[in-house]
C-alpha cells in the first residue's frame, strides 16, 4: 500500500502541473477563438466550427506538449515521507548504565518535555498529499463518465436492434440524397417506434434512424431536407470529429472552457448541416425552418440522445424544444 500511495503522490504532482498548464493555455486560446468567431459571425458556420475544434485539440495535446508555468509550489518534491525529528543536544539526558538499552530507547521516545512522541509508522492515508487526493478523485470521476458512455452505447444498440429496415421509398430517398452529397456509400436506413428525432450513428458503417410516425407526416420534399441534414453529418465526418471535444469534456470536466467549447462545436455543427441541407433542397431558410418546426413538434428526444455524452454516437441530432430550453 505504501508503494501505491507514493505513486499517487508522484502522479498527482505531475498531473497538477499539467492541469495548470491546460487551464491557462486553453482559456487564452478559447478567448482568442471567441473573438475570431465573433468577427466571422456572418461567415460560414463550418469555419467557426473548425476554429472551436482548435481549442478542443489544444485541450488534448497540452499534456503531451505543454509550456507549463514555473510554479515551484506545485513542482516541489513530495513531502509524503515521514520526517525524522532532530533533538537539540541540550535536551539529551544521560542514561544510567544500569538501564537496558531497549528500555532507555523506548522511554526516550515515549516522552519529550512531558509530551509523547509519535513513532515512525503512520497510517497510509496520512501519507497522501492533497495532490494525490485530487488525482485519485479525478480518476474516479473520469471512470464514472466513461462507464456512462458505455451504458449509453449499450442502450443505443438495443434501440437499433429493435428498429426495422426502411421501405423501398425511404431507401430510394436516402440513395438520391447521398448521391447529390457525393457520399461514397449511402448509410443504412431503419425506422423505429421510438419517440425521437432523426439521427445518424456509427462510424465505420453509418445508420440513419427515422421515427416511423414522423416519416408518415412529411411530404417528399420535407423528408429529403431531413435526410440531407443527417447525411450532412456523415459527409462532414462529424461522427469521428465529434469525439475530440467529447473526450476533452470527459477529461477536463472541471474546466468551464471544455464545456463551453463542446457546446459551441455542437451548435456550429448543426448550423453547418442546416446550411448544407438548404443548399441540397434549394429551398429558402424560411421553408427549411418550417420543416424543422414540424420535426420538433412531432418528437421529443429521450434522454439517451439528449445527453451531451451521446453527441459522438448520434452525430448531432437536430435540436429539440427540450434542448433549446437547456442552458
Amino acid at each position: 500500500m505504501h508503494g501505491v500511495v507514493e505513486a499517487l503522490n508522484r502522479w498527482g504532482t505531475e498531473w497538477t502541473t499539467v492541469v495548470v498548464a491546460v487551464v491557462w493555455q486553453s482559456t487564452l486560446v478559447a478567448l482568442l477563438v471567441a473573438a475570431a468567431a465573433h468577427a466571422l459571425a456572418r461567415s460560414s458556420p463550418g469555419v467557426r466550427y473548425w476554429l472551436w475544434q482548435i481549442v478542443a485539440v489544444k485541450l488534448l495535446i497540452v499534456p503531451l506538449w505543454s509550456c507549463s508555468l514555473p510554479l515551484h509550489w506545485l513542482t516541489a518534491e513530495s513531502t509524503s515521507a515521514p520526517r525524522v525529528a532532530t533533538l537539540d543536544e541540550s535536551l539529551i539526558v544521560a542514561v544510567p548504565a544500569s538501564v537496558p538499552p531497549v528500555a532507555a530507547d523506548s522511554e526516550a521516545r515515549a516522552t519529550l518535555h512531558g509530551r509523547p512522541i509519535a513513532g515512525r509508522s503512520t497510517p497510509w492515508l496520512s501519507r497522501m498529499t492533497w495532490r494525490g487526493w485530487l488525482f485519485a478523485a479525478w480518476g474516479i470521476i473520469v471512470l464514472v463518465q466513461v462507464g456512462r458512455i458505455g451504458a449509453q452505447r449499450a442502450r443505443l444498440s438495443k434501440v437499433l436492434a429493435k428498429a426495422e429496415p426502411g421501405d423501398e421509398h425511404l431507401v430510394a430517398v436516402v440513395g438520391q440524397v447521398a448521391g447529390r452529397l457525393m457520399l461514397k456509400r449511402a448509410p443504412r436506413v431503419v425506422t423505429t417506434e421510438l419517440d425521437c428525432s432523426p439521427f445518424v450513428c456509427g462510424i465505420l458503417r453509418s445508420v440513419l434512424v427515422l421515427p416511423r410516425e414522423l416519416v408518415g407526416t412529411l411530404d417528399a420534399l420535407e423528408l429529403g431536407q431531413i435526410v440531407a441534414h443527417e447525411l450532412a453529418h456523415v459527409k462532414r465526418r462529424d461522427l469521428v470529429w465529434g469525439w475530440i471535444p467529447e473526450i476533452a469534456r470527459v477529461l477536463y470536466f472541471f474546466h468551464p472552457v471544455a464545456h463551453w467549447v463542446n457546446y459551441r462545436i455542437r451548435l456550429e455543427r448543426e448550423l453547418a448541416c442546416d446550411q448544407m441541407a438548404m443548399r441540397d433542397s434549394g429551398r429558402t431558410a424560411a421553408d427549411y425552418a418550417e420543416t424543422l418546426v414540424r420535426v420538433l413538434s412531432a418528437a421529443s428526444r429521450p434522454s439517451i440522445f439528449r445527453t451531451s455524452a451521446a453527441a459522438p454516437l448520434d452525430g448531432g441530432v437536430p435540436r429539440t424544444i427540450k434542448d433549446e430550453a437547456q442552458p
